[in-house]
């Protein structure tokens, strides 16, 4: 018990840690690492109230309906800082309650109503009376309500245009709270320690990922934000004669004139089905068309067209311009720009400037 006293007080500290930073590099007009670190504070005082305070490192019993209170309440504020990210600013105070109203009603029907519920010291004790109410009622909240809420995001309006990341994230995020879902609900049922620390593990790690990815790769974009840049259509690199192919000619129409590349969420399998074709004659067509792969041909587009916004004079902030030409990740942004120009984007912009006004002069 005293390691996993240790286990829950060191997981508390990193919470805590990770709420501190985001909260001290917060945007302003972006409420997402506000709503974060409001996340795992919760989380840190949770864990850490286990730890030191009421002294449960396991619960009493199986299924005790405290503990499945706060469970849907952890599994309700995990889905805040996403569904933040996905269409920032659509969570208002009227959505904020009714997310939470779930467990606001189930917490007042346990603790107000005075219903006299079993207690269930053992999974086979479940098990011997699973036919009566209490415990049919607590099943129900567990796997009915608990785990069904980690598709919660999967409901919210997606636009990919104002959102801060791609569908393949909130894929990924929601497997992630499905998984700590499905542990909360074995360790409810079987109260082992083990399963409390794999947990507890994955819990924390996501907080590290997310709070790293937060810092450091997503854009912070600000409310006010323009959903839309002039963008001049890039020309292909390709010969004249191997734009005698219709594959070639099709896909040059999407990336000029469609501009496909601005979509973040545009995948190899996803341009195959709009050209009508296959990845293999696909990856063909990239290549008979001047580029390398898939990931080339849609970097050189962005690239290119944060170019021209720049000689428009039109980019006020950087990761405004990076964000409204495709890219979703810094990181990418910075080395595709790199890659393709040979210098940071702000460097680019002076050397931008500084032409327009020798321009200017004569």
């Amino acid at each position: 018990m005293a390691l996993m006293q240790f286990v829950l007080g060191s997981a508390s500290c990193a919470f805590a840690l990770c709420a501190f930073i985001l909260w001290m590099r917060r945007c302003d007009g972006d409420r997402s690492r506000l709503t974060l670190s409001f996340v795992w504070m919760f989380l840190a005082l949770l864990f850490s109230s286990r730890a030191f305070v009421d002294g449960q490192l396991v619960p009493s019993g199986v299924l005790p309906p405290v503990n499945l209170v706060g469970g849907l309440l952890m599994v309700t504020l995990l889905c805040l800082y996403p569904i933040e990210v996905i269409r920032p600013g659509w969570l208002n105070a009227r959505r904020l309650f009714m997310l939470l109203l779930p467990a606001i009603l189930i917490g007042a029907i346990f603790y107000l109503s005075g219903i006299k519920l079993r207690q269930l010291q053992t999974f086979g004790d479940m098990l011997a009376h699973i036919g009566e109410l209490n415990v049919y009622w607590r099943l129900i909240l567990l796997f009915g309500i608990i785990l069904p809420s980690a598709l919660l995001l999967h409901v919210i309006p997606y636009n990919w245009m104002k959102s801060r990341v791609r569908l393949r994230w909130i894929r990924h995020y929601t497997y992630t709270i499905l998984l700590i879902s499905a542990l909360y609900a074995v360790f409810m049922l079987t109260r082992s320690a083990s399963v409390s620390v794999v947990h507890l593990f994955v819990c924390l790690t996501l907080a590290m990922i997310v709070t790293y990815e937060e810092l450091f790769a997503r854009f912070c974009i600000p409310s006010d934000c323009p959903t839309e840049l002039p963008v001049e259509p890039v020309k292909s690199s390709s010969p004249s004669e191997e734009e005698e192919n219709p594959l070639v000619i099709r896909l040059n129409h999407l990336l000029e004139e469609e501009k496909v590349w601005k979509n973040p969420d545009l995948t190899v399998a996803s341009l195959a089905q709009m050209l009508g074709t296959n990845r293999s004659y696909l990856a063909q067509a990239i290549q008979e068309a001047g580029y390398v792969n898939f990931a080339d041909l849609i970097n050189r587009h962005r690239v290119q067209a944060f170019c021209c916004i720049a000689e428009d004079g039109k980019v006020k902030r950087v990761l405004d311009a990076f964000f409204l030409v495709g890219f979703r990740s810094k990181e990418t942004a910075l080395r595709s720009f790199k890659k393709y120009t040979g210098s940071l984007p702000s460097e680019y912009l002076m050397k931008v400037a500084a032409n327009r006004s020798k321009t200017s002069e004569l």
